[in-house]
């Protein structure tokens, strides 16, 4: 598996404090062990969530339109923007696919939060034990199988589960068609 990044070794620190052993990640509770509050309102447009702080306080904002997996992933994405990006005061993210503008440029915020989410959502050291359970219960699996089976256990999205297994070297990414 490839080296952690800053954002995966904060989630990584994050679910120990938090001690979460079993699956799904209780994101709502993390949030909350923060101090953070959350709300679930219906955002016009592409508006996926948002992140508002003051004082020692925030508020991360989701969107209730979307799929309970893409908020998950989003109240995760959030929490990385707060324990990220200390300094900024607000945060508003766009249901986007891709993290890359025209100019071939990245938002680094943007990526790092994504990192985060992913590690915290979908844990690599269980993403591998998950991983391994499937394949001994069957020897052949196809990579979209195995991808909709652990997105079940992680209560995530299909391809936020093909993408995270793509990354941790389990698929190859050359074979996602998503």
């Amino acid at each position: 598996m490839n080296e952690l990044t800053h954002a995966e070794e904060k989630a990584i620190d994050l679910l120990r404090a938090a001690h979460v052993t079993s699956l799904p990640v209780p994101v709502d509770e993390i949030a909350r062990g923060l101090d953070v509050d959350l709300t679930y309102e219906a955002y016009d447009g592409d508006v996926s969530g948002m992140i508002y702080r003051y004082d020692d306080h925030a508020v991360i904002g989701v969107n209730s339109k979307h799929a309970p997996t893409r908020q998950r992933f989003t109240v995760a994405h959030e929490i990385g923007h707060c324990v990220l990006h200390e300094g900024r005061q607000m945060f508003v993210d766009r249901f986007v696919t891709r993290v890359n503008w025209r100019n071939g440029e990245s938002n680094v915020e943007e990526i790092q939060a994504n990192q985060f989410a992913a590690e915290l959502l979908m844990p690599r050291e269980f993403v591998a034990r998950e991983v391994e359970r499937a394949l001994n219960k069957r020897r052949t699996i196809d990579g979209q199988g195995l991808a909709s089976q652990l997105a079940n256990v992680f209560d995530v999205s299909p391809q936020a589960m093909e993408y995270r297994l793509a990354n941790l070297g389990v698929l190859d990414p050359a074979a996602l068609v998503s």
